[in-house]
């Protein structure tokens, strides 16, 4: 991701530690329309051919059955990671992360962050309602829901947060090292959650790599309309350029 201390703004402000080119955000458009149309695709074969992504998920199957019997102890840690990752817990993440970006005064990032996380929400409750694809049918299941399976909620907010943060990463990091060690733990904790997702048998892959596409498209999307460059004021950037700043 390329930051420019050049970017231009509105009349009255002018960037702070950096804000994306041109070009950059055009990336991001494209790609998050990319990844979009992954996720539509996808409900639209729900929709329409179902028997086409069946045959896809049964590639992989790591339902409970696979590893009741032989790990029962996995049971515990797999019901709290759907609980840390939940709705509830997305909710409360990015009230405290938007809270401390607007006291920072970092207006537009914090509202990047509402804008993602509160959209990727939305658009995936309206897919679930249009698709309306039934959970994968366990013997014995461990969590049930009533909502449609398609696309996964939990891949798709976590997918939504990991872009974000690496985003936002692009603009408040300065270090190479730390936003790829940022991008490298996001990736693994996204595995995680979608892999949850599939032992405890409340989706299939198909419908967990939907949720990945729409977040990281919904978040690419965002950063393109938002444009979520630290900002500050005119008199204090005129200030730093005096002699004897930097």
């Amino acid at each position: 991701m390329t930051v420019d201390d050049t970017h231009r703004t509105t009349p009255d402000e002018r960037p702070g530690r950096g804000a994306f080119t041109t070009r950059t955000r055009r990336l991001f458009l494209a790609w998050g329309t990319a990844s979009t149309a992954v996720c539509l695709a996808l409900c639209a074969l729900a929709v329409a051919h179902p028997e086409i992504l069946d045959r896809w998920d049964h590639v992989l199957q790591l339902g409970p059955d696979a590893w009741r019997a032989g790990s029962p102890w996995l049971e515990g840690p797999l019901v709290g990671i759907s609980y840390a990752f939940g709705t509830v817990a997305s909710a409360v993440a990015t009230a405290l992360v938007a809270g401390v970006l607007v006291i920072r005064r970092q207006g537009r990032a914090a509202a990047y962050v509402v804008v993602v996380i509160a959209g990727t929400s939305l658009v995936t409750s309206v897919l679930k309602h249009y698709v309306d694809l039934g959970r994968p049918v366990v013997a014995h299941p461990i969590i049930e829901y009533t909502s449609s399976a398609m696309p996964s909620g939990h891949a798709s907010n976590i997918a939504a947060a990991v872009t974000t943060a690496c985003v936002l990463s692009a603009l408040f990091l300065r270090q190479r090292a730390r936003r790829r060690l940022l991008l490298v733990v996001g990736v693994l904790v996204s595995l995680v959650v979608g892999l949850d997702r599939l032992m405890l048998g409340v989706h299939t892959p198909t419908e967990v790599v939907a949720g990945y596409a729409l977040g990281v498209g919904v978040g690419l999307i965002a950063a393109y309309a938002v444009a979520p460059a630290a900002r500050v004021r005119t008199e204090q950037v005129a200030g730093s350029r005096r002699p004897g700043s930097r």
